[in-house]
């Protein structure tokens, strides 16, 4: 018990002094493409620029290719091979958007956290599932964005991956992984919030994050955090770490919408759950 309590006193320590300092300490698989980010947040800076920053992070550069070449974005035929001309077809948003999907695939697949693959990985395809299902909700409402919907579901979890991935730096966390998953519990909120703001996301994004857990009831869904409340309880591959059964969820669901017909939201569900292809396409691709 003792050495139980000396561990994660510990972990805390150390990120409680990240979150004080504010500078949070990211993992070298992550570094390169967070300064990619930053470029593609940066509206100071060029085309070229840009382009220049994305072409030194080869899966990225691949990736966005890939997208600026798909059916979606590309119904003429016309290839691109530079990272410019991608670029300029699909726009700063979605690159931004696959900067972000190319962050958690390196992290769920990264060697220094082979230790944790198993839940790096499910961690990544629930936060797939969820941005996809945003994106496809917010297309059937009309009343969202669905690339914020699609950007929220992407980075609804990602105060458990920064956890995740700190973990590997006290191995003894990792040897029971009950311990592990009430540590970062109790952490991912304030994280969260943290990572969220050093990723310079935007504040409509943050605030729903913030109060996911949260439903209003209103229909049609007003708020974003709603929203990606209903793509959490309609997500069929588990948060590793959440402890609320997928029947558990249904519920959560009903009680929340209790003065909305259940078929109204059934159908709505059934229809994002079709719809999402497209979405998943994109952030895979």
């Amino acid at each position: 018990m003792a050495e139980t309590v000396d561990r994660r006193r510990a972990f805390s320590a150390a990120i409680e002094q990240e979150l004080k300092s504010g500078e949070l300490v990211f993992p070298t698989c992550m570094q390169a493409t967070l300064k990619i980010r930053r470029a593609l947040d940066d509206e100071n800076a060029g085309l070229t620029a840009v382009s220049r920053a994305i072409s030194l992070e080869p899966l990225l550069s691949v990736k966005l290719l890939r997208m600026a070449n798909s059916a979606f974005y590309n119904p003429s035929g016309i290839e691109v091979s530079d990272v410019q001309r991608a670029l300029m077809r699909v726009g700063l948003k979605s690159a931004r958007v696959l900067a972000l999907a190319v962050i958690g695939d390196q992290i769920a697949t990264a060697q220094e956290l082979a230790p944790v693959w198993r839940l790096a990985d499910q961690l990544w395809r629930h936060s797939l599932d969820v941005a996809s299902l945003s994106h496809a909700i917010a297309v059937q409402l009309d009343t969202f964005n669905p690339d914020t919907a699609l950007l929220a579901g992407m980075v609804h979890a990602i105060g458990q991956f920064y956890l995740l991935a700190r973990s590997r730096d006290f191995p003894e966390l990792l040897e029971e992984q009950s311990e592990l998953a009430d540590f970062i519990l109790y952490w991912d909120r304030r994280v969260g919030q943290a990572v969220l703001v050093a990723l310079g996301t935007p504040e409509e994004i943050v605030d729903a994050i913030d109060t996911q857990d949260e439903c209003t009831g209103v229909w049609p869904p007003r708020h974003l955090s709603d929203l990606l409340f209903l793509a959490n309880t309609a997500a069929g591959t588990p948060n590793p770490f959440s402890t609320v059964s997928l029947e558990e969820q249904i519920t959560r669901r009903q009680d929340a919408f209790r003065n909305v017909e259940p078929d109204l939201i059934n159908r709505m569900l059934d229809e994002a759950r079709v719809r999402r292809a497209a979405a998943m396409a994109m952030l895979t691709a």
